[in-house]
């Protein structure tokens, strides 16, 4: 139920998020998703996947949206490419520091309670240059009622669309942590006058 839940919902700008991400990462680039989810994406970007040599590392909280992943990754031929851990990014440890050319949140940036100290810990796993892409709804203007609707929104869908993302906030945040944005591209425009938006940074400071 949950996940047919997701892919209703959240399904065309999954594919949106992937579509916009996986066309700006290079041939062969390693990548560490933070929140994978139920690997929807994999039915309709396998191929590319496969085509540019991309090396994914999948990484959430929920289990049972794993196994559903873990079940595209088999059906579509992708241990190669792809390789999933049960768990929250706060917690994580790469096998080695400086492997990953892009950490990539896919909707999944908003939901963090503790989004200082998770730019703090993946700055250390980035190789020199590699890149933070953010795919997020963002809201210019700060709306009480976007404050109060969208935490809640999980209770009527099951589905945790986190808080909200104020542009003024976000970009203080990465100016904070030494992080310069080299892109930022509309994706589609939302409800309550929002965007949804990739946004590219990367460290100003040096490893």
């Amino acid at each position: 139920m949950r996940n047919w839940l997701y892919e209703r919902l959240i399904n065309k700008i999954t594919n949106e998020c992937y579509r916009n991400a996986l066309d700006y990462f290079p041939n062969g680039s390693t990548i560490l998703d933070v929140g994978i989810g139920n690997g929807i994406m994999i039915e309709t970007f396998h191929s590319l996947i496969k085509s540019k040599t991309l090396r994914i590392t999948g990484i959430d909280i929920d289990d049972d949206y794993l196994r559903h992943c873990r079940r595209l990754i088999r059906k579509y031929q992708l241990d190669d490419y792809i390789e999933v851990y049960h768990g929250s990014v706060e917690s994580y440890d790469p096998v080695k520091k400086r492997c990953f050319d892009f950490v990539l949140f896919g909707m999944s940036f908003m939901l963090l309670s503790d989004q200082q100290l998770v730019l703090d810990r993946i700055k250390d796993w980035l190789k020199p240059g590699g890149e933070i892409v953010f795919v997020q709804t963002m809201y210019k203007e700060r709306s009480r009622l976007v404050d109060i609707i969208k935490p809640k929104l999980k209770y009527l869908t099951t589905i945790d669309f986190g808080k909200a993302t104020y542009e003024r906030d976000f970009f203080a945040l990465l100016n904070e942590n030494g992080l310069a944005v080299r892109e930022d591209r509309v994706l589609r425009r939302e409800w309550f006058n929002s965007q949804c938006r990739m946004i590219v940074a990367t460290s100003l400071r040096s490893p």
